[in-house]
């Protein structure tokens, strides 16, 4: 009987510790994470690490300006401060002369100035089922090059964003520039033309767009946080894809 009254008063302390949340003997720590945390995490912490999206910086107007500069100077080649279609064409030559030459040099597998029978049909069997495409044949340095000029940007959510907004320099768009119908456009000229959508957003003019005011313009333009693929689904792409953005150095 001497035994059993205090094996009893063990257990009655102990269902009352528990009841109260705390471990047997009112001491040590509780197990998981702080009160209100899921198991294993601090106070209100997400579980699993969990990292809150970077917050989206707005665009600023004078970084579409600095862009789009660096642009106009590529096209005005002879640097007298009117970019012409002579040049722009020019510059397109240029790109595709280079890019024939290194795929001739590809091709020409032993070196010898003259692509063979052999080395022909070697080259198309790496190109596998697009050996068969004809026409504009296929994306990339095998395929046809694009004749436009873009802005030499980063890979950030902001760049991106940047480069929706900047039209590439083009036949097309250097004679929708050319307000005065002269020969050619200025720099003047140019940055008047890549501003209007810029300045047609910035609801509040004060020379930056947030998302918000980008969402405007475009509105697939991703949450805060997610990637924003350009027109055709490419992630980052900016107008009509990425794959021309490297601009030629005059």
């Amino acid at each position: 009987m001497r035994t059993i009254v205090p094996a009893l008063a063990a257990l009655l302390l102990a269902s009352q510790a528990l009841a109260q949340g705390m471990p047997p003997g009112g001491g040590g720590q509780q197990q998981g994470g702080g009160r209100g945390g899921p198991p294993g995490g601090g106070r209100g912490g997400p579980p699993g690490g969990e990292q809150r999206p970077r917050e989206i910086k707005p665009v600023k107007r004078s970084q579409l300006d600095e862009a789009a500069t660096e642009m106009y100077r590529s096209a005005d080649s002879n640097r007298d401060g009117l970019a012409t279609l002579e040049e722009v064409r020019a510059i397109f030559q240029a790109r595709r002369d280079a890019i024939i030459r290194e795929r001739f040099t590809r091709i020409d597998s032993d070196g010898s100035g003259a692509i063979d029978e052999a080395e022909f049909v070697a080259w198309q069997a790496q190109m596998g089922s697009a050996a068969s495409v004809e026409g504009d044949g296929l994306p990339g340095r095998d395929g046809p090059v694009e004749e436009a000029l873009r802005p030499d940007l980063g890979d950030d959510m902001e760049d991106r964003m940047l480069a929706r907004l900047i039209e590439p320099l083009s036949a097309t768009t250097l004679v929708a520039a050319n307000t005065n119908y002269d020969g050619g456009i200025s720099l003047e000229e140019w940055l008047a033309y890549q501003r209007k959508r810029f300045d047609g957003a910035d609801a509040d003019a004060d020379g930056k767009l947030t998302m918000e005011e980008m969402r405007s313009l475009m509105p697939g333009l991703g949450q805060p946080g997610e990637p924003a693929g350009g027109p055709g689904g490419g992630p980052g792409a900016g107008p009509g894809g990425r794959g021309g953005r490297a601009r030629p150095r005059g």
